[in-house]
């Protein structure tokens, strides 16, 4: 049986250039072979320093899991957090197989019990396998939650089952580096056909190409994977319906811009789309430009004056943040939704306006709706049609296609030949988790365009230092002479010196130092305890 699935596993795998589709054939795989409820991937940023979430698959209570906080690897101490079960997992490379974590000891489930309550599931049983490659190198890890016997009962995991899912992560682990590998060849072969073209000095400029014509999508969006592909899918499936939208996403995803898009898409296209932001004014202020004021409603109030519900009659109203918006407005917007129905501030009378709304936030509504900061029944109103904006992260495939946009986009801006990324710094580009997303990747490439020389690559030291650690030039300098001692001693010092050095080299990250010494990480991390070699403050 395991033969079979790794063979399907493996003829689809052959066909599959984005990672993201790699990711969900192994899940669904992982999860035939468990019969687990649930089960999610996790892979290793380039430092080392945190797990993301990158796919999820769940049967039965909820399809997939929420994006969630990163996971750290180390504690405040700069030590590997080996509470932590997925921290463990990654640090040592062993393989957590529990029966009920309830009564398990020693380690930390708080992670676990936060993605219960936000996915209404219920842990019992916690399976975690390391994805290596290259022996050692840790990329990730697989983590299933309640996996079931032949008779369906939850427990641990038979050795024989367990022996299948670490064939499946080894192989899985390897496909995903190999898919990652053709994406940065990819990448590299375009930089390199492109450099050759440019090579001879050009006295006039190309006459600019008729581009091929493609299925309608947001203007400036980059990428075609399908995390973003299924988000464009949605909006086709809503824009000329009048229903509310709810716009889901981190900072940095391109929320106003998906909302420009609907806009666009919908039947009121011809007229404004009207855009505000729920948390740069307060709240007297955000409630005037949003419904307006007559004369002498308040200090200042001159005139009458039409609010922005207003201004889009007939049009869309854009509520960016809207998670943020005071409770007293919330009322006041959901009036809006259900009976089209606005009151400038002072007035009597309510007046009539035809809107289509489209909120976007960035904060988890469903806390808020908890802590009572945010109204459930504006959160049901607006959440009829929920559209959820992958993080750059979960959409790595993209990331080749976004370096080159923004680097010929801020050439052209300067009047300057298009930069080529040295392979170091493409590798950190393309392994960096980008907290701020696809906004964070801009300002890198615009700081990294303006750092590196005209005429010379884009090098690994133009790049900030969370993407790459301290340059070499850090590195501690050897000893000039022998020192005194027996040799276990003399060697042992020679040894904690090379190991810090390294350490320094590769930004204090365990697993870049590591890959420097050719070593296991589990070998850096003995060797660390054993000459008790610590990260300097302000590194």
């Amino acid at each position: 049986m395991i033969l079979d699935d790794l063979l399907d596993l493996t003829e689809a795998l052959a066909g599959a250039e984005q990672v993201e589709t790699v990711l969900e054939l192994v899940l669904e795989s992982a999860l035939n072979i468990s019969r687990a409820e649930g089960g999610s991937i996790y892979t290793l940023d380039t430092l080392g320093q945190h797990l993301h979430r990158t796919a999820s698959r769940y049967h039965g209570v909820v399809a997939t899991a929420a994006t969630g906080e990163r996971v750290s690897i180390y504690g405040d101490d700069m030590m590997p957090n080996l509470q932590a079960p997925a921290a463990l997992v990654v640090s040592t490379g062993t393989v957590i197989n529990i029966a009920d974590i309830t009564s398990a000891v020693g380690y930390d489930f708080s992670r676990i019990e936060e993605d219960d309550r936000l996915c209404g599931t219920k842990t019992q049983s916690l399976v975690i396998i390391p994805m290596t490659v290259l022996r050692d190198r840790s990329i990730g890890i697989l983590q299933l939650i309640n996996p079931r016997n032949a008779d369906g009962q939850t427990g641990a995991i038979r050795d024989e089952v367990l022996k299948q899912l670490k064939a499946l992560s080894i192989h899985a682990g390897i496909c995903i580096w190999n898919t990652r590998m053709h994406e940065e060849n990819t990448r590299l072969k375009k930089q390199f056909d492109r450099y050759m073209k440019e090579l001879p000095r050009q006295l006039t400029k190309d006459k600019a190409q008729p581009a091929p014509v493609k299925k309608q999508k947001p203007q400036g969006l980059v990428g075609d994977s399908p995390p973003i592909e299924k988000a464009i899918n949605l909006i086709g499936k809503a824009a000329n319906s009048d229903v509310p939208i709810l716009v889901r996403g981190e900072t940095g995803t391109g929320k106003e811009m998906m909302a420009s898009f609907i806009h666009q898409s919908s039947d009121r296209s011809d007229q404004a789309f009207v855009v505000q932001n729920c948390a740069a004014l307060p709240e007297s202020l955000l409630e005037s430009e949003l419904f307006g004021h007559v004369k002498g409603a308040f200090t200042g109030a001159q005139t009458d004056k039409a609010g922005l519900a207003h201004e889009a009659h007939k049009g869309t109203l854009f509520l960016d943040e809207i998670g943020d918006m005071p409770l007293a407005l919330q009322a006041k917007v959901l009036r809006l939704l259900q009976e089209g129905e606005v009151r400038r501030v002072g007035a009597t009378k309510t007046e009539h306006v035809d809107v289509r709304i489209v909120g976007a936030t960035n904060v988890n509504l469903e806390e808020k709706i908890a802590e009572s900061e945010f109204r459930k029944d504006l959160f049901y109103r607006l959440n009829v049609f929920p559209i959820s904006l992958p993080p750059l992260r979960e959409r790595p495939s993209d990331i080749p296609k976004l370096i080159d946009h923004f680097l010929k986009k801020g050439a052209a801006k300067a009047g300057t030949t298009v930069p080529i990324v040295s392979a170091d710094a493409l590798d950190a580009l393309l392994c960096w988790s980008y907290p701020g997303n696809v906004r964070e990747l801009k300002n890198i490439l615009d700081r990294a365009r303006l750092m590196a020389e005209a005429g010379y690559p884009i090098q690994l030291e133009h790049l900030p230092l969370e993407l790459t650690g301290p340059m070499n030039g850090s590195a501690a300098p050897m000893p000039s002479g022998i020192p005194e001692g027996d040799l276990k001693t003399i060697v042992g010092q020679y040894e904690a010196l090379v190991i810090e050095a390294k350490m320094r080299e590769a930004g204090w990250n365990k697993t870049n130092a590591a890959r420097l010494l050719k070593v296991s990480r589990r070998t850096i991390i003995e060797k660390l305890n054993r000459y008790n070699i610590t990260r300097p403050a302000g590194f």
